[in-house]
């Protein structure tokens, strides 16, 4: 993007009115319908730094806030490059028109993609600050030193900030030809201040004295309520619709319909509710919704029987006819994100004169840039004609990245002309959003006669996740999806160490909605993947985690340590005495760049049916911690989910519909359920910072089958994993006995 339009966005939003600005370039691409896939390469990045008039640091937030509280950690560097304290930054959270467009919130990729770019924002902003105080002081530059808030000299001078800065504009922007200047956060050898140490996440106060922080309870004058109907699939049209008893509804303003589309706009929320429950439709689907369908579609063994996968991500001197020690299928269920906040959004169609209007959206999405895009297309209005305001998240998981309650609202406002919004039902969060999908995988294994892995096979079968419905345009859809759909590959290759290796897969459309799901395909395939290995080892009379850190050679020595240390993490406490104890460890990779080991200690009752995770030790491994108190808070969400994923949740489908349709009857984690936990950073000031938004995941559930497998010696085969399959694995239904 060229110069002036950079500038053009800040001067737009008021940003550059007095002080001196900080201005990144920013290298971008972006696909008209695709998710917004803009990080920075290197030196180049979108972000603002700003010292005000007042001597106020202000900065664009580049990240979505849905609960991990990125911007906070990049705030901390940019305090530590300014030699402030984190309290000393104003956050501001920009729209669509104030900024070039930035990459969606999403894939742990934050702190892994901003945190540099933001550093040399406020380093430039330093730099170009402390060239200014050497003028003011007619001192040599090199006589400069820092202090806090400023600057100061040997012999006693100093200048704070907001004596350098007045109200005349300057827009500093970095020159990403040259070397950038000396980055205080990525210096192993200082002593940091602000970066590395556990702070209040900002914001905080708002969400506790009830600002206006969500979509839903943006205040704009003259809201309307609406809400749609949604399919029970995208894909289902509809057949016939009544709606003969809308009209008689109090409070209806109007009730709008056009080919699939049908929703209403009323005075009030509860007339809503009254008129959406006169609205009767029946659809038409494409394929049955029912879970013999999902299971036929993502049957690994019969797509093998037939020949080779679709797809093959490596074939390393694979050899087909082999006397297998270990040949298991693991299948694990569909999932759905289950949001505590039902998202919500306010389209307003507001006059801009000249004929023209301009729209504006509230609505809290990980992807701000898409839904002005999708928008545009939706209305044939200019991307230069819509606003998007990105509010807070009450958790996203992926789930927010398409334009789906925002369309229900630009459409109905589009209607009345007059601002609309509209709050999906608790119903709707679990029948109209996207889903993890089912997977199937076939685990072949072998060792040779040392006892080293020799051979290793992993074929499976899942829907799609980055490339679902929506993403593209549905004629170009099958085109894309001849190559890899990155979030199905992801965590497929295992960190052990064969000769012979092959891994391929399919992806296939289910019958139900599909996306982007913590950690998209990464937890069902670690689980498969050390739910093996664990087994091989057993039948081998191996210690588990001994033989798991001898099987990576020397390839992965930080995955190593945290397997070696969550062992150790582990035995500062012992197992009761008895029957039903058992304690279990895995590991994984994600993303190639972050590490993590658990353990789970459980117990199991097959007396009463009860299966109870009693503690749960992680070490985990993503580099410089930035805020280790916030990175402790994301894995323990991580530690909370694994217990969902391993023990409780499942979607039910049938009858041609998503049968689950709130916490009674899609059950999630609760408080009773929460095991003590232990965890453990890894330290490595040396290492830029990786994410950590769905790390822990990936081995929480593999580690709590592996303590079942060590308590019973049931090997659970699939998940969620129930203590009736226990029951009936140990009277011989899959049970894989111990050697």
């Amino acid at each position: 993007m060229a110069q002036i339009t950079r500038r053009k966005f800040l001067i737009a939003s008021g940003w550059v009115a007095g002080g001196v600005t900080a201005l990144v370039a920013l290298r971008h691409r972006a696909v008209a319908v695709a998710p917004t896939i803009i990080f920075p390469d290197g030196e180049s990045g979108a972000t603002w730094v700003q010292i005000r008039p007042d001597g106020a640091c202000q900065m664009f937030f580049p990240r979505i806030d849905m609960g991990q509280n990125a911007n906070t950690g990049l705030a901390q560097i940019v305090a530590e490059e300014l030699n402030l304290s984190i309290e000393d930054i104003q956050g501001v959270q920009p729209n669509t028109s104030q900024v070039p467009p930035l990459a969606v919130t999403a894939g742990s990729m934050s702190l892994t993609a901003f945190s540099r770019p933001m550093a040399i924002a406020a380093a430039t902003l330093r730099e170009q600050l402390r060239g200014l105080a050497a003028v003011h002081l007619g001192a040599p530059l090199s006589s400069i030193l820092d202090a806090v808030g400023g600057f100061r000299t040997a012999e006693g001078q100093s200048l704070s900030y907001a004596a350098l800065v007045n109200e005349t504009s300057l827009v500093i922007e970095f020159d990403d030809t040259k070397s950038a200047p000396a980055l205080y956060t990525f210096d192993s050898n200082r002593i940091k201040q602000q970066v590395g140490h556990s702070k209040t996440p900002l914001g905080t106060r708002g969400l506790v004295t009830g600002e206006p922080v969500y979509a839903a309870d943006v205040p704009v004058a003259g809201v309307l309520f609406g809400r749609a109907i949604q399919p029970p699939v995208r894909t289902a049209r509809m057949a016939s619709i009544d709606t003969t008893g809308v009209a008689a509804v109090a409070g209806l303003v109007a009730l709008v319909q056009t080919d699939d589309f049908v929703g209403v706009v009323c005075k009030t929320p509860s007339a809503v509710d009254a008129a959406m429950a006169e609205i009767e439709v029946t659809w038409d689907l494409e394929q049955p919704i029912n879970q013999a369908e999902i299971d036929r579609l993502v049957d690994v063994d019969a797509e093998m029987a037939v020949g080779d996968l679709e797809q093959v991500l490596l074939d390393q001197s694979h050899r087909k006819t082999v006397d297998w020690a270990i040949d298991l299928r693991f299948d694990v269920q569909v999932q759905t994100h289950a949001a505590q906040e039902p998202r919500a959004a306010i389209a307003y169609f507001k006059d801009a004169g000249e004929g023209g209007h301009q729209l504006q959206i509230w609505t809290g999405t990980q992807d701000p840039w898409a839904i002005k895009r999708f928008a545009a297309m939706d209305t044939s209005l200019s991307e230069e004609d819509i606003i998007v305001y990105p509010m807070r998240l009450g958790g996203g998981f992926g789930g927010r990245e398409h334009y789906e309650v925002e369309r229900d609202a630009v459409r109905l406002a589009r209607t009345v002309q007059r601002p609309v919004k509209v709050q999906w039902t608790r119903q709707d969060e679990f029948t109209a959003s996207r889903n993890r999908p089912a997977s199937a995988h076939r685990l072949r294994i072998n060792c040779d006669e040392a006892g080293n892995l020799s051979d290793w096979w992993h074929g499976y079968v899942t829907g799609h996740v980055i490339l679902a419905r929506d993403r593209l345009p549905g004629w170009l859809l099958p085109v894309a999806r001849l190559g890899e759909d990155m979030g199905v590959v992801k965590g497929a290759l295992s960190p052990y160490e064969a000769p012979h290796q092959r891994v391929e897969f399919k992806d296939v459309d289910l019958p139900i909605d599909l996306g982007v799901w913590r950690s998209l395909n990464a937890a069902p395939a670690i689980f498969a993947i050390e739910s093996a290995m664990d087994e091989l080892a057993i039948q081998q009379g191996l210690e588990p985690v001994d033989f798991k850190l001898a099987q990576m050679g020397d390839q992965h020595p930080r995955l190593q340590h945290c397997l070696a240390r969550v062992r150790a993490l582990s035995l500062n406490a012992t197992l009761p005495e008895g029957s039903g104890y058992g304690r279990g460890f895995a590991c994984g990779i994600y993303d190639n760049r972050c590490f993590v080991a658990i353990s789970a200690d459980v117990q199991v009752d097959t007396a009463t049916q009860a299966i109870r995770v009693h503690r749960l030790c992680c070490v985990q491994d993503v580099g410089m911690p930035i805020n280790p108190g916030q990175l402790r808070a994301q894995i323990e969400s991580n530690l909370t989910w694994s217990l969902g994923m391993a023990l409780f949740e499942r979607l039910e489908v049938g009858d041609n519909r998503i049968k689950s349709t709130n916490f009674d009857n899609y059950r999630i984690p609760r408080m009773a359920d929460m095991p003590s936990v232990d965890i453990e950073i890894v330290d490595q000031p040396s290492i830029p910072p990786a994410g950590a938004g769905e790390v822990a995941l990936i081995a929480g559930p593999p580690a709590i089958a592996n303590a079942i497998r060590n308590a019973t010696g049931f090997r659970a085969l699939k998940l969620p994993i129930s203590a009736a399959d226990i029951t009936a694995g140990l009277r011989g239904d899959r049970q894989v006995p111990v050697n």
